[in-house]
């Protein structure tokens, strides 16, 4: 298996490509047959809550019972994550889900997962 990284649009981060070999039957003949497998590398999934905050403790059951992997922060005990949130969100309110370069603040369990089906995140 050989391992490529595409060059094309470095920008876009397109993800990694893989070139696989498959063995099928062609006419009674065992053949190698190529072909590019794509995969995105998984998301960062952050998500800045406080201890006591009922929606953020919705928030992360939720994504424990879809099977969701994420980094939780704590607000409440870390100033400079707060100032941090405040900066990528622009607001103060809790929980606030950051996935790459999208934001999602101050949401219910519904809006979680309509966000998340919009931009593809999957467990």
């Amino acid at each position: 298996m050989h391992l490529y990284r595409r060059t094309k649009h470095p920008s876009r981060r397109l993800g990694e490509v893989i070139l696989a070999r498959g063995r099928r039957f062609k006419r009674g003949d065992l053949t190698a047959r190529r072909r590019l497998v794509y995969f995105r590398p998984p998301m960062q999934l952050r998500l800045y809550s406080r201890e006591w905050c009922s929606w953020c403790i919705d928030a992360k059951d939720f994504l424990s019972e879809k099977g969701y992997c994420f980094q939780e922060i704590d607000v409440g005990k870390d100033r400079h994550a707060y100032e941090e949130m405040k900066q990528l969100s622009a607001q103060t309110y809790v929980p606030t889900f950051v996935a790459g370069d999208k934001v999602l603040a101050n949401f219910d369990t519904n809006q979680l997962q309509k966000f998340l089906n919009e931009h593809q995140i999957n467990p």
